[in-house]
């Protein structure tokens, strides 16, 4: 489905079922079912695509898309609120968003996680078309819009795409503390027809479905819970689908952060909106703060050492505090 997203008749059919895993825009290909690590004399080709280190010289660029990644319980509401100012009422920046919930208020999952990914795979294709030599776009992707683990040709073709018309992309994330973020999603419990017991099984298994994710699995699939493809060894279900080991989640994510973002923050909203505008040159506009949960969620002392000791087996504070060394100069003090 993927070659059929890139393909130019794409349009006359969104529902292609064509795969080709091979498109990677002439990036190495990683495939997260194998074991072994990466080879010491690619070090330096991998290396040489992380974002963190290009140069940019013509800093702030003067077209191109924001393309805003967003993970659940991590403030993303604010921040989507605040692109939203850009196209109106204060901007006339064109904006796009393709979305709906992973899962349904019975429990159930998404019925076609699939046909929404190549939806909003379509409409970015056309959101990211005939830029103007100083014009902005913003794109928002959430819950069924991307699965990012397997969408990384089409990460590729929209930079390849975007860069073409003498623009940049700007692919941004905001992540969250593990177990901040796995607390605060407990407030979705009953209006996901579950209990707090049910809930959070999911930590109990690598790789079983629940109505939440991990900040590292909503990354990395967030919650298709119905995705299947041929080569899933134990079926449908996007939660890591080949039994993989946290190990190989974590270097799966930083990979992706690596080659494909260019803003990455952790809890930190003043420094995700200057390092946008940093790169875009938009003027400055507060950044609303919607969507702030009123209520009072407890937790047992049991109930939180369960979910701590689920996020460590699961690789979330790897990935974060990973995150926070790269992204924040975490624990930099140290170095000096």
């Amino acid at each position: 489905w993927l070659s059929g997203i890139q393909d130019t008749n794409y349009y006359d059919d969104v529902s292609s079922d064509t795969n080709d895993d091979n498109i990677t825009g002439g990036l190495p290909s990683y495939n997260i079912n194998s074991r072994r690590p990466w080879k010491s004399s690619r070090q330096n080709i991998y290396e040489s695509l992380d974002r963190r280190f290009i140069q940019r010289p013509s800093v702030p660029y003067a077209c191109g898309v924001v393309f805003f990644y967003h993970i659940p319980c991590t403030g993303g509401t604010s921040i989507n609120q605040w692109f939203l100012r850009y196209s109106k009422p204060e901007g006339n920046f064109f904006y796009y968003t393709y979305w709906a919930k992973e899962t349904q208020k019975d429990g159930s999952f998404h019925p076609d996680p699939e046909k929404q990914e190549a939806t909003f795979a379509k409409g970015m294709n056309a959101h990211i078309r005939n830029l103007g030599p100083n014009e902005w776009r913003i794109a928002h992707s959430h819950l069924m819009s991307t699965y990012l683990n397997e969408s990384e040709p089409l990460l590729n073709k929209w930079r390849s795409d975007v860069e073409a018309q003498g623009c940049e992309l700007i692919n941004t994330v905001m992540l969250r503390d593990p177990l901040n973020h796995a607390m605060a999603l407990h407030k979705h419990v009953h209006a996901k027809n579950s209990t707090r017991q049910n809930w959070s099984k999911l930590l109990s298994s690598p790789t079983g479905q629940g109505l939440w994710a991990t900040i590292l699995d909503f990354f990395l699939y967030n919650n298709h819970g119905n995705r299947y493809h041929d080569d899933y060894p134990f079926g449908p279900g996007g939660r890591n689908p080949f039994n993989v080991t946290k190990e190989e989640k974590v270097k799966r994510a930083m990979e992706l952060l690596h080659r494909h973002f260019d803003v990455v923050t952790v809890a930190d909203h003043a420094t995700f909106v200057s390092r946008v505008l940093k790169l875009t040159g938009w003027k400055h506009i507060d950044m609303p703060k919607t969507n702030v949960y009123k209520g009072v969620l407890k937790f047992t002392k049991k109930e939180v050492e369960f979910l701590q000791k689920g996020l460590e087996r699961n690789g979330d504070f790897d990935f974060v505090d990973r995150v926070k060394l790269e992204y924040h100069d975490y624990l930099s003090y140290l170095e000096d």
